[in-house]
């Protein structure tokens, strides 16, 4: 028999089967159907060594020997937490009152959930685009590119919304603002 109509007839005769076995072991739904769906994967990969005339005890077999690793498993995670140390949480610093700060938070939110997710990840989670490139599963180059464009639209919107002071390291604010340089100053230099 074609291996695809063979899982198919073993599906129909074992799924309610084995939707009881997990539910007399007092699973949850969700529980049951993941570990219904683990034996069935396993019998799928190893169809041939399902026996023909009664394959119900040997996949009840997968079945407890895949409920046992889970509940071994849950055992260890358990144990590890009782051994770690829970960390205090830290409230979020608080931020000094600045009006520009609402404004930023309006225009930010302004932006598209893209430019908002790039320019967070450069911004507040401290990630380069490089790294950042790997949290939206893009390239480098790519990242750079969104982080570029999203600077831009931010800014646009900043504009819109209010004229804001340009800022220099540590947040001190500059009066100055960018200049060309004429030949004859390169040169003096």
């Amino acid at each position: 028999m074609e291996p695809e109509p063979r899982f198919r007839a073993l599906f129909l005769r074992a799924y309610p089967a084995l939707g009881r076995y997990a539910h007399y072991r007092g699973l949850s739904q969700s529980d049951a159907e993941d570990l219904v769906s683990s034996t069935l994967e396993v019998a799928w990969r190893k169809l041939n060594q399902v026996p023909l005339d009664d394959p119900l005890p040997w996949l009840y077999a997968v079945a407890r020997n895949l409920l046992r690793n889970n509940r071994r498993s849950e055992h260890r995670s358990a144990a590890l937490l009782q051994r770690l140390p829970i960390p205090e949480p830290h409230p979020a610093p608080s931020e000094p009152y600045d009006p520009g700060v609402g404004a930023f938070r309006e225009a930010l939110a302004a932006l598209d959930e893209n430019d908002q997710e790039i320019l967070s990840l450069v911004a507040w989670d401290g990630l380069s685009p490089s790294q950042a490139a790997v949290v939206l599963g893009c390239t480098a180059v790519a990242a750079r590119t969104r982080l570029h464009r999203a600077r831009k639209r931010l800014a646009a919107q900043l504009e819109h919304e209010a004229p804001v002071q340009p800022q220099g390291p540590g947040g001190q604010l500059r009066d100055d603002t960018y200049k060309p340089i004429s030949p004859a100053e390169v040169s003096d230099a």
